[in-house]
């Protein structure tokens, strides 16, 4: 039987504590080889400025494999003009299990991604964040560094200052912290052991010059060639970290532009997050040194987090049961299935 959740039922089944753990197992699993991580394809719908996209992943480990989809306008500001859905299938019969809504299944994992590299690469002692960007993703954020950090402020820039108060007070009521909305980009850098910036800017609003000693960086707006949002002089001061190297210098547009700038070579790239994990790469080497985790998105994340959706999904009596018709021979033919 096929089961389909909705964003209801992924909220009910993936905490933000439990993802993180998901996505760490994930990376490691990949680093050990024990994945395989399909290319992501992309196109622009004819007759449309929206874009298809489709990643997948097989994760042997977890008896799954699967495939997401984006469908629409990937930075827009109405979060409707976004659509991500997951097919969720088991290797031993090829079966498909689940159809998953998955924005907030999305938005989670991106999370629970930064928190991951923050475990491993920010200071212990990392108590204020810096926050460029005051939407979905920067909230995501927020919450999956206070599960790997004793974070007790956050500060918030956003062009749009009223929006950056209002997510201020959001953040201070739901997590318990002190919060901030500050007039100056510059502002949200200063005494930040942890920096995030979560935009959509195509121009960096990230001075590298700003950043100080012992600074740990979450990049995961700039996910497409036309976005920037860290300069040249970030990477330069760093150790930079990649979710996955292929697709971080293909896609991330700020790490495009710091690589064809001559500003740092290929090698300059320390690792993928899953060898810092897995132990075969060395992450923070003092309190001083500036690291930097540079996201895009990878399709193990997406899976591995799907798979745990739908075993407690299961547990929990959540989704919909959907006609799994196409699943008996009887009937219908095989060219027909």
């Amino acid at each position: 039987m096929i089961l389909f959740l909705s964003e209801h039922d992924v909220e009910s089944a993936l905490p933000m504590s439990e993802c993180i753990r998901v996505v760490e197992d994930a990376f490691r699993d990949h680093a050990n080889r024990d994945t395989l991580l399909v290319p992501r394809i992309s196109q622009q719908l004819p007759g449309s400025a929206g874009a298809f996209r489709i990643m997948s992943a097989v994760l042997p480990k977890l008896s799954c494999f699967g495939l997401k989809t984006l469908t629409g306008s990937p930075g827009r500001r109405l979060p409707d003009e976004v659509y991500f859905a997951i097919l969720l299938f088991e290797i031993r019969t090829g079966a498909l299990r689940a159809v998953i809504s998955a924005n907030h299944l999305t938005g989670v994992r991106t999370g629970a991604a930064s928190g991951v590299a923050a475990k491993y690469l920010a200071r212990n002692d990392a108590s204020t964040i810096g926050l460029f960007g005051a939407g979905a993703q920067a909230r995501y954020q927020v919450e999956a560094l206070c599960a790997v950090r004793a974070i007790e402020r956050v500060k918030i820039f956003a062009p749009d200052h009223e929006k950056a108060i209002a997510f201020a007070s959001e953040m201070g009521r739901s997590l318990g912290l002190e919060a901030y909305a500050v007039r100056f980009p510059r502002d949200a850098v200063r005494q930040c052991g942890l920096v995030v910036t979560a935009t959509t800017a195509k121009e960096p609003v990230l001075d590298g010059a700003w950043i100080e000693d012992g600074t740990h960086i979450s990049g995961v707006g700039s996910n497409t060639p036309t976005k920037r949002e860290l300069d040249s002089v970030c990477f330069q001061r760093s150790q930079v970290i990649v979710d996955c190297l292929e697709q971080a210098i293909e896609e991330a547009g700020d790490l495009k532009a710091a690589l064809e700038s001559g500003s740092i070579a290929r090698g300059d790239i320390s690792a993928d997050l899953g060898e810092i994990v897995g132990g075969s790469a060395q992450g923070r080497t003092s309190d001083q040194q500036i690291t930097l985790f540079k996201s895009v998105g990878i399709a193990i994340e997406d899976i591995a987090a799907a798979a745990f959706v739908y075993d407690r999904a299961v547990d929990l009596g959540l989704g919909t049961q959907l006609d799994a018709c196409i699943q008996s021979r009887a009937a219908f033919t095989p060219w027909e299935l």
